[in-house]
């Protein structure tokens, strides 16, 4: 999609009070304009609020912050702490950080780039759905009907960077008095003057240039005395004015464009003049500093030198003094070496001589003992022989009188055993008679067992 087919937004519409668009301007061209060989982005933040009644929203001031090459690298930490101190100082004004601008020198077309979309977030997101973004390109001003601006909104701001971007429909309040050509006439004027920096940075004040390679700044009061048009009754003159406005509103918005057109030719032609006075400073002020840092290489390239010296000087002192040392220490040497081998083959024989003495005597008493124990071996081992003998004799004696037992049983369980098969055979044939009876009886009981209900029955 192109920027020029680019969806356009009906939510959230955009009203720019005339004063935060001066300076908006202001911020861009001076960074930004025909007379420049480099033309810088610039970054700065839009104090605005929301219409309760709707989801319009008015920017009533801006706060210049940066330029450069941060612009395009995404927030720096100087970056946004400055949004957090800005958002605190809104807040205590009833207002708030409604959005940012940013520029793009002599770009295509207005556009939102990847890196703008994420810095975007920190003003479009859950709390405030309706930030925008502003992108300036100056060399759009004279080609077109939008003042070199569109403003841009995220698609879907919870997608986040991945999310497409909106135009947003915004509108510029016209000038309603002579405040705004009393402006352009002290802005061209102004941009003669050497060092022509009319409205300053957040981050630039904070961190000011040191004060012998500047100039003393004006105060705002100053620069009003200085080209301030004396105007002793200018009320006739505004009515007069509000009357004309109302009669060619329509064709307001033209005759600003001109005037800006105007302007711009005319600060052109100044500018031109006043960087010819700039380059002839900036190339003495080179010299001036080439000479500085030459005077400067030499001194420190002397006092190096006398550090270099003295250091030489301590350090060959400190050697020449621990040579001797080092020389006697040398000498004795050979003689500590004598006397520490003397000493430890002295102790290393009495240490040889202790030992050997005690394993001696352990040695004997280990003897003794082991001559005891075989001694009391051999006596265990008579004592087992005997034993053995002891228990052989026994064994035989035992198996002899198993022997003699078991004749003894046999001779008398024979006659037992006979005399018992006689008696069981006998007895099954007394028996016999019984077994006739004995079926006879158990069909007694049977018929006997079926008579008695039928004599229960009687009985009832």
């Amino acid at each position: 999609m192109t920027d020029n087919n680019r969806e356009i937004s009906e939510k959230g519409r955009v009203f720019i009070e005339m004063t935060p668009f001066k300076d908006m301007f202001t911020h861009v061209l001076r960074f930004a304009n025909v007379v420049l060989e480099y033309n810088e982005q610039v970054l700065g933040f839009c104090i605005g609020k929301k219409n309760p009644d709707n989801d319009d929203i008015t920017i009533t001031k801006i706060i210049p912050i940066t330029h450069g090459d941060e612009v395009e690298l995404g927030f720096s930490e100087g970056i946004h702490k400055s949004l957090i101190q800005i958002q605190e100082e809104a807040s205590n004004e009833n207002l708030s950080v409604v959005g940012w601008y940013h520029s793009h020198p002599e770009a295509e077309t207005l556009f939102f780039s990847d890196v703008d979309k994420k810095n975007h977030l920190y003003f479009q997101n859950e709390k405030f759905p309706y930030g925008f973004g502003i992108v300036f390109d100056h060399s759009k001003m004279k080609n077109s009907d939008n003042f070199g601006l569109e403003v841009f909104r995220l698609k879907d701001h919870s997608k986040g960077d991945k999310s497409d971007y909106l135009k947003v429909k915004y509108e510029i309040e016209a000038p309603n008095s002579l405040d705004f050509y009393k402006w352009v006439q002290k802005f061209v004027e102004y941009g003669q003057t050497k060092n022509p920096i009319i409205i300053k940075e957040r981050l630039e004040l904070r961190e000011q240039v040191p004060h012998d390679l500047q100039e003393i700044p004006m105060s705002a009061e100053q620069l009003e005395m200085e080209i301030d048009l004396e105007y002793q009754d200018i009320n006739p003159v505004v009515d007069g004015f509000k009357k004309g406005l109302q009669n060619f509103s329509n064709l307001v918005l033209n005759d600003y464009k001109s005037e800006l057109e105007t302007w711009s030719s005319e600060f052109n032609d100044g500018a031109l003049k006043g960087l010819n006075k700039i380059s002839d400073s900036l190339a003495h002020m080179n010299l001036t500093i080439d000479s500085g840092f030459e005077r400067v290489e030499k001194w420190i390239e002397t006092k190096f030198k006398e550090r270099i010296d003295e250091y030489k000087e301590k350090v060959e002192g400190y050697v020449n003094r621990r040579l001797p040392g080092q020389e006697y220490l040398k000498a004795n040497t050979s003689e500590i070496k004598e006397i520490l081998t003397s000493e430890i083959n002295k102790h290393l024989e009495q240490s040889i001589d202790y030992i050997t003495k005690s394993i001696k005597k352990d040695l004997n008493e280990t003897i003794n003992k082991l001559y005891e124990i075989s001694m009391v071996d051999a006596k265990i081992k008579e004592r087992i022989e005997n034993s053995t003998k002891e228990i052989s004799s026994l064994t035989e004696q035992i198996q002899n009188l198993s022997i003699d037992m078991l004749k003894g049983i046999s001779a008398i369980n024979h006659p037992f055993e006979t005399n018992l098969s006689t008696n069981y055979d006998k007895l099954i044939s007394e028996l016999e008679p019984f077994k006739d009876n004995f079926d006879e009886f158990e069909t007694f009981i049977e018929r006997l067992q079926k008579i008695i209900p039928d004599f229960r029955n009687i009985k009832k």
